[in-house]
């Protein structure tokens, strides 16, 4: 009479390895993966952010260079500022000195000869930033 058959053991060390052992390798690298891509999509959106800050403010001071080269114009309307590049706009406002301590946005009837000059830039792109403002104070030339 002969028992049951038994199934020759393996030599140690082949024995191979478990469901739950090959499913937590699974979890960690699916973890570490996600920990990565992740890092690497916050650094790609943190670099395309300062680009656009670095432009703006790049783009300001150049409007502000125009500004200052140009002649004071009493009671000026609006001052010509330089193209912007593609995904920038510039705005100007000016305001007027009245003599007495404060700008005002309507110039005085005597104008004083001081004028400040607020630009404006804001990005327009798909992950616009904060506006960068720049204040320049125009004064007209006392040499004639």
């Amino acid at each position: 009479m002969t028992g049951p058959a038994r199934r020759p053991r393996s030599p140690r060390g082949e024995e191979g390895e478990t469901l739950i052992e090959v499913l937590v390798a699974v979890v960690l690298m699916g973890v570490a993966f996600v920990t990565i891509f992740g890092g690497i999509g916050t650094a790609i959106i943190s670099s395309v952010r300062q680009q656009q800050v670095t432009g703006a403010d790049s783009v300001v001071r150049s409007a502000a260079e125009k500004v200052v080269g140009d002649p004071y114009v009493s009671c000026a309307r609006g001052y010509e500022t330089p193209a912007p590049p593609p995904g920038y706009t510039v705005t100007v406002t000016i305001e007027y000195w009245d003599g007495v301590g404060a700008f005002a946005t309507a110039c005085p009837a005597a104008d004083t000869g001081v004028q400040k000059v607020t630009l404006t830039v804001r990005s327009t792109g798909p992950h616009p930033v904060k506006d960068t403002t720049l204040d320049v104070v125009k004064r007209e030339s006392m040499l004639s």
